[in-house]
C-alpha cells in the first residue's frame, strides 16, 4: 500500500521488508532461547522512574558475542547488496569490537540508526543488530510499567528518543513511540518532547488527514504523528513510522532534524 502510494520509495520499502524479516526471525530465536525472560519477574524500580532514569541498562540486555554474529553478517550483506553501502576499509570487525560499539550506541540514547549519519556499514549494521535485543527488553518490561509515573520526552525502558506519536481521543495526552525499542508511553498532547518547549511547535497536515508533521522552531526537530481518531482499525505505530518515511524525507529536506 505504501509502495503504491509512493512508487519512488518502493525500493526503500522492499529493503525494510527484508530487514524486518531478518530481525524478526532473530528475535523469535531469542524468545525460543528464553533470552531476557528474567525481566518478566524483575520488580520495576520506582525510584528510577521518579528520578527519570530508564529501567534497562546495556548490561541488562545480556548480549553475548556468539548469537549475533550470523545476524550481523546477514544485515551487513543486505546493506551492501540492497542499500549499496560501500564496503568498510577496516575489514570485518571482531565480535568484541561490535559489542563495544553496541554499548556506545545504546548509551548515547539516540536512534540506533540516525538520519544524517555518514554511510558507515559497520556503524549501521551494529545499530540494526542491537534492535532485536532492546525490542525484546521492552516487550518484557513495558507491560508492568505504571504509565502514570512517566510523562517524559524519552523512553522509560531504554532512554531512546521518540520517532512517532499517536493522538488519541483522550484529551491532553498522546502516545510516543521509542525509535529504538518500540516502547509506547504517554506524553502531554502539546509541546516538543525533545526540548520541552511549548510555544514554538506547529504542524502540517499529511495524507488523508490522518498524519501530521509536527516541527519545533526552538530545537528544529520534527515528529511524525498519526491521528488515531481518524483511523478505522487498530494501528501499529512501528509500522506507521515506517510507511511514513516520505514525511521524513520532506522534513529533512526543509532542514529539520530527526532527533
Amino acid at each position: 500500500m505504501a509502495g503504491t502510494a509512493h512508487p519512488d520509495l518502493e525500493a526503500l520499502f522492499q529493503f525494510y521488508e527484508q530487514l524486518l524479516r531478518i530481525q524478526f526471525a532473530f528475535k523469535a530465536h531469542l524468545r525460543k532461547d528464553r533470552h531476557l525472560e528474567y525481566m518478566e519477574g524483575k520488580e520495576i524500580d520506582l525510584n528510577r522512574m521518579a528520578s527519570g532514569i530508564p529501567q534497562v541498562s546495556f548490561d541488562d540486555l545480556q548480549i553475548k558475542t556468539v548469537p549475533f554474529i550470523d545476524l550481523y553478517s546477514d544485515i551487513a550483506t543486505l546493506l551492501l547488496r540492497e542499500a549499496r553501502y560501500p564496503p568498510s576499509d577496516k575489514g570485518e570487525p571482531q565480535p568484541e569490537a561490535i559489542l563495544a560499539r553496541m554499548r556506545e550506541i545504546f548509551d548515547n540514547s539516540a536512534p540506533l540508526v540516525g538520519a544524517g549519519q555518514p554511510t558507515d556499514v559497520i556503524r549501521t549494521t551494529t545499530g540494526l543488530v542491537l534492535a532485536p535485543f532492546v525490542q525484546l527488553a521492552a516487550e518484557r518490561t513495558m507491560p508492568r510499567l505504571p504509565q502514570d509515573l512517566w510523562h517524559r520526552g524519552y523512553c522509560p525502558v531504554c532512554g531512546g528518543t521518540p520517532s512517532f506519536a499517536g493522538v488519541h481521543s483522550e484529551a491532553g495526552f498522546r502516545t510516543l513511540l521509542c525509535s529504538r525499542c518500540h516502547a509506547e508511553w504517554r506524553f502531554r498532547r502539546m509541546g516538543c518532547p525533545f526540548c520541552l518547549e511549548r510555544d514554538h511547535q506547529t504542524f502540517y497536515p499529511g495524507e488523508e488527514g490522518r498524519y501530521r508533521l509536527y516541527v519545533c522552531e526552538a530545537c528544529h526537530r520534527y515528529l511524525k504523528s498519526l491521528d488515531m481518531r481518524e483511523s478505522s482499525s487498530e494501528c501499529c505505530l512501528p509500522i506507521e513510522a515506517l510507511i511514513t518515511v516520505f514525511m521524513d524525507v520532506a522534513a529533512q529536506e526543509k532542514g529539520y532534524l530527526f532527533f
